[in-house]
């Protein structure tokens, strides 16, 4: 767990972003059957009235699970009973296990009826229960993971936790706690109450004051400092590289979105060629290895091994929607690279399009949330291929292109789970494959494009993995932000309109009355959930990103109210940040802020970009200085830096040039042609605006009576230029 410390302690600032630990406690190799689909059961509990599919997976465990709900904790008040709260999500493969090994089993279930209320919560449903108790289990037991079970006092206080248990020990564990209590009360209550402390304490920012040394929400807010510290950190973070797989030197891998965006932003704007080239390599290996669904696109969330060849198969929304957006952005980034490596770039991301919309797309405009690891009880068994099948499926000049490409009973050979599988993956470049096969690389993909279409029709035959069928607002709006970037980075207008269909979604069906977001869509219920600051900051980004695709003012000005909102609701003036969860909302044990950037970004840190972004638009200093602020306080708690990177792209935003473009022209169609123009190549130090001055202060006294593009810096503008090129000159000094 990353702790508080001085600004002094330097360079670590940077050093743990890469290698967070992702809250896994994962053992793969295992397996678990599914739930049945009989209409009788023996048990039947509170939670077969939920929606969530991951509730509705234990609806028929013995254990009386209760959903999460100010019932369950009176009465653990009431009858002053210690309370299981046991936290998993849908495609959580050892959440699986331990339901059927101890959940299922009648004994087990009868001793923890008679002794605790039990209940069950979806993490992705309650990010906010889940938050504080993943921080209290890891401060018990220095790691985190799924399933998270903690165990009570009557208020919720935590006293006792860990994740998977197998069966014996989770009873002992259980019996233990309980004994504790019984015979020594007083100890039990002041454990909790110094975790709640030390949870309470967790990732704490304060933003230093607003009168001091610093010139806020100006340009000389961060010096040269600030950008040492950067520098230093990266410079550790090198020393953790794999120079031969990408990413860390180190298993598991995590493909870490917010990482690898910080990572091209960093090494395109500071010019640094071994940064660039490592992450290139990281990204050619993760498209090539078995981690990436060659055959329906996407993305597994992480491989067990340094080379990103066995997956942990299930595939999660947040992943995906990211690393659309980061394939697209190297794509158009790394323009000096050979075409085959471009293309493989290219074909990541668009894989990842066509399979969220063909597997995640919802009538409403959003998207569904994950695929399970398992189908039919066995993990990876819908992806696996053996060579019996390949050979009766395909006819002989494609087995072998098949068996050269993927190496088929070689190196891509994986028995654990499935007798004579193969996790199908390149082991060498494109170039070197197209070699050895004397041809283009080109063709070779066009030929193997064939061939995994033959294998989709095939594979959509089996049994598939579980679909989790809720939406969430904070990740369609991850993935709204991934089709804006393949919209414009590849000029697919087909993927911006699906993103405006997305934030659509969000802005009409997923805000109350008064504007509020909600957290969780599902067909069955509708919206529901108070939304929390991931849902603003997440969906706050998405306008941002529609906005300067398409200049659509609703966008920007939904951008800004949803900001206030969350500025009324989560902002916390005495520490100059936001909480996750609303002041007016819920109470839990204890409050929890985010500041740390794990597989998703931080939601504080989503803040503070959308912050500074917001305040280039509509002027708004006062929003820039609370940006400039917050950011100096994540900067203070620099030891956790690999947990630090959305921070880090605000610092270089706010340490290298930054500039507004603003595009005006008598017609649409001009301003359009030069916004594409200038977008078609990677700028990540700038925000653009563009149309009639409407509500947007950056946008007034702009309109000239001919294209006119102005390059400005904190609002003030050079003289306009009346072409692209002109333009790009001045964004080039």
């Amino acid at each position: 767990m990353p702790i508080p410390f001085s600004r002094s302690m330097g360079a670590c600032f940077l050093l743990s972003i890469f290698t967070s630990c992702q809250h896994n406690h994962e053992m793969p190799g295992s397996s678990h059957t599914t739930m049945s689909n009989t209409t009788s059961h023996p048990h039947t509990n509170a939670l077969v009235h939920e929606s969530s599919p991951y509730l509705l997976q234990h609806a028929h465990n013995p254990v009386d699970w209760r959903p999460w709900s100010k019932e369950a904790w009176e009465e653990a008040r009431t009858e002053d009973k210690l309370v299981i709260v046991s936290i998993g999500y849908s495609a959580c493969h050892w959440c699986h296990v331990m339901e059927h090994e101890t959940f299922e089993d009648s004994a087990a279930a009868a001793f923890m009826n008679e002794h605790f209320i039990n209940i069950k919560v979806d993490r992705e449903e309650r990010p906010d229960v889940d938050g504080v108790y993943m921080t209290a289990v890891q401060l018990m037991t220095k790691r985190g993971g799924w399933p998270l079970n903690a165990v009570c006092m009557p208020d919720g206080r935590p006293v006792y936790g860990g994740t998977y248990f197998p069966r014996e020990r989770w009873l002992q564990a259980l019996q233990s706690v309980l004994d504790t209590r019984a015979q020594d009360p007083e100890r039990v209550e002041a454990y909790a109450t110094q975790l709640t402390a030390g949870v309470q304490q967790s990732e704490l920012v304060e933003v230093p004051p607003l009168e001091g040394s610093k010139a806020w929400g100006t340009t000389d807010a961060f010096g040269a400092a600030d950008v040492q510290l950067l520098d230093d950190g990266i410079a550790q973070w090198k020393s953790m590289w794999d120079a031969k797989w990408g990413g860390n030197d180190r298993a598991p891998k995590f493909p870490i979105p917010t990482n690898l965006d910080f990572l091209l932003h960093y090494a395109t704007t500071r010019e640094d060629a071994q940064a660039k080239n490592h992450l290139l390599n990281t990204l050619l290996q993760i498209e090539r290895g078995g981690i990436h669904d060659h055959i329906g696109g996407g993305f597994a969330r992480y491989s067990v091994d340094e080379k990103w060849h066995i997956p942990h198969f299930e595939k999660m929304l947040y992943d995906n929607a990211q690393l659309a957006k980061t394939y697209a952005l190297a794509y158009q980034a790394f323009t000096e690279i050979p075409d085959a490596e471009r293309a493989a770039l290219k074909r990541a991301a668009l894989g990842i399009v066509d399979f969220v919309e063909n597997a995640w797309s919802h009538k409403s405009g959003g998207f569904y949330s994950a695929l399970d690891a398992d189908s039919e009880g066995i993990e990876g068994k819908y992806y696996v291929w053996t060579s019996e099948e390949l050979r009766t499926l395909l006819d002989a000049d494609d087995y072998e292109l098949l068996q050269a490409v993927y190496s088929i009973d070689g190196e891509s050979h994986w028995t654990e789970e499935i007798p004579e599988g193969n996790v199908l993956m390149r082991w060498k470049s494109d170039a070197a494959l197209a070699r050895k096969l004397e041809q283009s690389p080109q063709r070779m993909h066009t030929q193997l494009a064939r061939i995994h279409g033959q294998l989709a029709a095939v594979r959509a035959e089996r049994v598939p993995p579980g679909l989790d069928d809720k939406i969430l607002t904070a990740w369609t709006g991850l993935m709204a932000s991934g089709l804006v970037a393949t919209g414009t980075v590849f000029n697919r207008p087909e993927d911006i309109d699906r993103a405006a269909r997305a934030v659509d979604f969000l802005l009409e069906t997923q805000r109350d009355e008064q504007g509020r977001l909600r957290h969780v869509f599902h067909a069955k219920t509708g919206p529901r959930i108070e939304g929390m600051l991931d849902d603003y900051g997440s969906t706050i980004a998405a306008c941002l990103d529609l906005y300067q695709a398409t200049f659509d003012e609703q966008y920007a000005d939904a951008a800004k109210a949803l900001c206030e909102i969350a500025l009324s609701d989560f902002f916390d003036e005495a520490q100059g940040t936001f909480w996750f969860q609303s002041i007016q909302g819920e109470s839990l044990f204890a409050k929890k802020q985010e500041n740390d950037d794990n597989v998703i970004p931080s939601a504080n840190a989503q803040m503070a970009r959308n912050l500074f972004l917001l305040s280039q638009l509509y002027q708004r200093q006062d929003w820039r200085i609370l940006a400039d602020r917050m950011l100096a306080g994540a900067l203070d708690r620099a030891s956790y830096w690999p947990s630090a990177t959305h921070w880090a792209g605000l610092l270089l935003w706010r340490t290298e040039p930054f500039n507004e473009i603003v595009i005006t022209a008598p017609t649409a169609e001009a301003i359009v042609a030069a916004k594409n123009e200038l977008q078609s190549q990677y700028r990540p130090q700038v925000v653009f605006a563009g149309g009639e001055a409407g509500s947007i202060p950056l946008l007034r006294d702009r309109q000239l009576g001919e294209l006119a593009i102005f390059v400005c810096s904190d609002g003030m503008c050079q003289l306009p230029v009346a072409s692209v090129e002109k333009a790009a000159g001045l964004l080039n000094q």
